[in-house]
Parts: structure tokens; sequence; C-alpha cells
């Protein structure tokens, strides 16, 4: 994980990008905090995978994403991630 968190880290400042979006994943949690603390505009879509909850890095990722989206309305209920339908 440390190995990932220095790579995304490195891409973030070499690319600069104006938006990190991420489907879910540990690699792009990372994505989104590096990019909202280098001033990107963020958007999660928390994974398909979990139909009942946030995933972890879901929940760690809230404070640094400017959208922050699920695939489930079940899971937008319990949570403060928004739903607007699937991605399937």
């Amino acid at each position: 994980m440390f190995q990932t968190i220095i790579d995304t880290l490195r891409i973030v400042l070499k690319v600069k990008p104006h938006f990190v979006i991420s489907t879910g994943a540990a690699p792009g949690m990372w994505g989104i905090i590096f990019g909202k603390l280098f001033g990107s505009k963020t958007i999660w879509l928390d994974s398909i995978a979990n139909i009942n909850t946030l995933s972890l890095s879901g929940k760690l990722v809230r404070g640094f994403s400017d959208l922050y989206l699920t695939q489930w309305q079940k899971v937008a209920h319990h949570s403060e991630a928004e739903y607007r339908g699937s991605v399937l």
C-alpha cells in the first residue's frame, strides 16, 4: 500500500489533474485525497460491489469528495452518498 500511495502522489503532482474520479478502489481513494489537496475537483463513485453499505475507502474519502455517489439506492438512504442512477 505504501508504494501505491507514493505512486499516486507522484502522478497527481506530475499531471496536475483538473478532475479526479474514482470508482471505489483504495488507490483511487489516494488519488481523490491528493487531488483535492492540490486543487482538483473530485468525484467518488462507490463500488458496485457494496450493495449494503459504503466501502471503507468510501467512508474515508467523504471529506475530500466534491461529488459523493453510490450505485445503490439502499446505500444512499443509509449514508451521505447520493444515488443518481446505476453505471451498469
